[in-house]
C-alpha cells in the first residue's frame, strides 16, 4: 500500500510538472505569436466583430516624420521593430485592409496642423487615421475636426475603457465625456517621453550612501527633501576648469526646460485644471499644496548644493549623444542622479559598465502618489470627424491597432526591453511598474496651447524667462488666472459649438 501511495505521489508530481511546462509554452505563444487573434485565450477583447472584412480597403494613415518610428519600420532588425511590423501586418490581415502611410516632413508648429485641417476639410476619403504631436494637434480638437471616440454608434468599435488605452488620459482629457484622442499601447512615444530619475548605483557606493533607494521608492518615501539629503554634498572637479562648471561631477543634473520642469510640477501635485463635483472644468493651479510644491522645485533648482541646472544659454539643455544634456552627463558618468526621459535607458544600456537605476519623479511629501507626465511632444491618435461611410473602417482599425499593440508590442516593450534589456538590475525592473502607473494627464496641461500656455507661464517663472526666477506661484496665478480662465471658457465654448 505504501508503494502504491509513493507511485501515485510521483505520478501526480510528474503531471503537475507537465502541466506547468504546457502552461509556460502557452504563455510564450501568447507573447510571440504572429497571429494574436487566434492565440490570445484570455484578457480583454475588443468589440470589433470577428468576421469583419473590409475586402482590401486602403486606410490612409497620416503622421509627421517624428512619429514614423512608432508605426512604419523599413528595416526590422531589433525585436521591438519586428513587433511593430507584426502588429501592422496582424491588423491588416485581421480586418482585410491595407495601410497607406502618409509621412509628412513639415516641422514648424502650424504647418503639419494645416495639412491635417486641409485633408479633413477636403472630404471623405482624404484621411482615416491621424497621428500627431500632442501639444499642437490638441488645438485642432475644439474646431470640430476630430471624431468623439466615445460616440455611441453601431460602427464605432472603440472601447476607451479597455486597458490598451491610458485610463488617466481617458478620464482627465475628455470634455463632457467626449474624447477626441487615443493614447496608450499604440502610442509608444507617450511612454518613451516620460521623465524619470536615473541614478548611478556604483556612485552610491563611492559617496558612501548606504540607503536602499529602491526600497525607499517602493515604500513611497522618494521625496524631494529626501533626494536633497543624498545630493547636497556630492560634487567633484573633473574638467580642470576653475569653479563649478558643466564638465564637473554633480549630485544631480536638473534639466531646466519642458522635459523636466513640466513633469516636476505634476509630480508635486500642481494641476492646471480640475473637474468639480458637477463635472465642470475649473482652474486649479493654486489649489492645495501647489504653492509649496512650486517653491520646492525652485529650491531644488537654485538652493541645493550638488545640483547643476542645465539651460539653453550655457548650452547645457540639449545633449549631443542624447536628447538632453542631463542625460548626456549621466551617460558620461558625471552625476549621481539625473533627470531624463525614459527612452534614455536605450542609450545607457549601450555601456555595460554603467550600472544604473530608474526611479519615479520625487514627490513633495509621502502622502502623495507618484506622478509624472510625458514631455508635451508625445504622440496622440485621432480620427477625422467626416468619415461618413468609412466610420467602421477607421474605428475598427484604430481599435485593432491598439489591441494588437497591447498583445504584441507590450510584452516586447515592457517585459523584454525595459524590464530586461534596458534594466541594469532586477530592482530597476521591479520599479518599472511604479513608473508606468505614475504617468498621468491633466486637461489644462494637455490643452495648454489654446489656453494661452499656462504650463509655459509656470515654467518661465521658475527658469527666469522674461525676468528673474521666482519661487512664488502666486506671482503667476495672481496675474494670469483671470485671462487663463477666459481662454479656458472660450475653449469649452468652442467644444460646445463644434462638438
Amino acid at each position: 500500500m505504501k508503494n502504491v501511495f509513493i507511485r501515485l505521489t510521483c505520478l501526480l508530481l510528474v503531471l503537475i510538472m507537465v502541466m506547468s511546462v504546457v502552461s509556460c509554452a502557452k504563455d510564450e505563444e501568447v507573447e510571440t505569436s504572429a497571429d494574436t487573434v487566434d492565440t490570445v485565450e484570455s484578457g480583454p477583447v475588443s468589440k470589433v466583430p470577428k468576421d469583419i472584412d473590409f475586402e482590401g480597403a486602403e486606410v490612409n494613415f497620416i503622421m509627421p516624420l517624428l512619429c514614423e518610428p512608432e508605426f512604419v519600420i523599413e528595416d526590422a532588425t531589433a525585436e521591438l521593430d519586428k513587433a511593430i511590423v507584426d502588429r501592422n501586418l496582424q491588423t491588416e490581415e485581421r480586418l482585410g485592409i491595407k495601410f497607406n502611410y502618409i509621412i509628412r516632413e513639415e516641422n514648424t508648429a502650424g504647418a503639419y496642423q494645416n495639412i491635417i485641417r486641409n485633408m479633413i476639410m477636403a472630404g471623405e476619403g482624404g484621411v482615416d487615421l491621424i497621428a500627431g504631436n500632442a501639444y499642437y494637434t490638441a488645438t485642432l480638437a475644439s474646431e470640430g475636426l476630430f471624431y468623439d471616440l466615445n460616440t455611441e454608434h453601431e460602427e464605432n468599435y472603440i472601447s476607451s475603457d479597455i486597458v490598451w488605452y491610458n485610463q488617466s488620459f481617458v478620464t482627465n482629457t475628455a470634455y463632457k465625456n467626449k474624447l477626441y484622442f487615443a493614447v496608450g499601447d499604440v502610442t509608444l512615444g507617450a511612454t518613451d517621453r516620460t521623465p524619470v530619475i536615473f541614478f548611478n548605483e556604483d556612485e552610491l557606493k563611492t559617496w558612501q550612501i548606504t540607503d536602499d533607494i529602491y526600497t525607499k521608492a517602493l515604500d513611497g518615501e522618494w521625496t524631494i527633501e529626501y533626494m536633497k539629503t543624498l545630493i547636497k554634498n556630492v560634487y567633484g572637479e573633473l574638467d580642470n576648469v576653475d569653479g563649478r562648471t558643466k564638465g564637473d561631477f554633480y549630485g544631480l543634473f536638473f534639466n531646466g526646460g519642458s522635459m523636466c520642469i513640466d513633469a516636476m510640477m505634476s509630480a508635486v501635485g500642481i494641476s492646471v485644471t480640475k473637474f468639480d463635483n458637477d463635472g465642470n472644468i475649473k482652474m486649479a493651479w493654486s489649489d492645495g499644496t501647489a504653492a509649496d510644491g512650486f517653491e520646492a522645485i525652485y529650491n531644488l533648482m537654485y538652493n541645493t548644493d550638488g545640483v547643476y541646472l542645465g539651460t539653453v544659454s550655457d548650452k547645457t539643455y540639449y545633449g549631443e549623444t542624447t536628447n538632453y544634456y542631463s542625460e548626456q552627463a549621466f551617460f558620461e558618468k558625471r552625476s549621481l542622479f539625473s533627470f531624463g526621459m525614459l527612452n534614455a535607458a536605450k542609450t545607457f544600456a549601450l555601456d555595460p559598465t554603467l550600472h544604473y537605476g530608474i526611479l519615479p519623479l520625487p514627490k513633495l511629501n509621502e502622502d502623495q502618489e507618484y506622478r509624472t507626465t510625458p514631455q508635451d511632444g508625445f504622440t496622440v491618435m485621432a480620427l477625422p470627424n467626416n468619415l461618413g461611410s468609412r466610420l467602421g473602417l477607421a474605428t475598427a482599425t484604430l481599435e485593432t491597432l491598439s489591441e494588437y499593440s497591447y498583445h504584441t508590442i507590450r510584452p516586447v516593450y515592457y517585459e523584454r526591453s525595459y524590464k530586461l534589456r534596458y534594466a541594469s538590475s532586477e530592482n530597476t525592473a521591479m520599479l518599472f511598474e511604479t513608473i508606468i502607473e505614475s504617468i498621468s494627464y491633466n486637461f489644462g496641461s494637455f490643452y495648454s496651447h489654446p489656453m494661452g500656455n499656462p504650463v509655459t507661464k509656470l515654467r518661465d517663472k521658475l527658469t527666469g524667462t522674461g525676468g528673474a526666477p521666482s519661487s512664488s506661484l502666486k506671482s503667476v496665478t495672481a496675474m494670469f488666472t483671470k485671462p487663463t480662465e477666459n481662454l479656458l471658457n472660450k475653449l469649452l465654448q468652442e467644444f460646445d459649438r463644434n462638438g
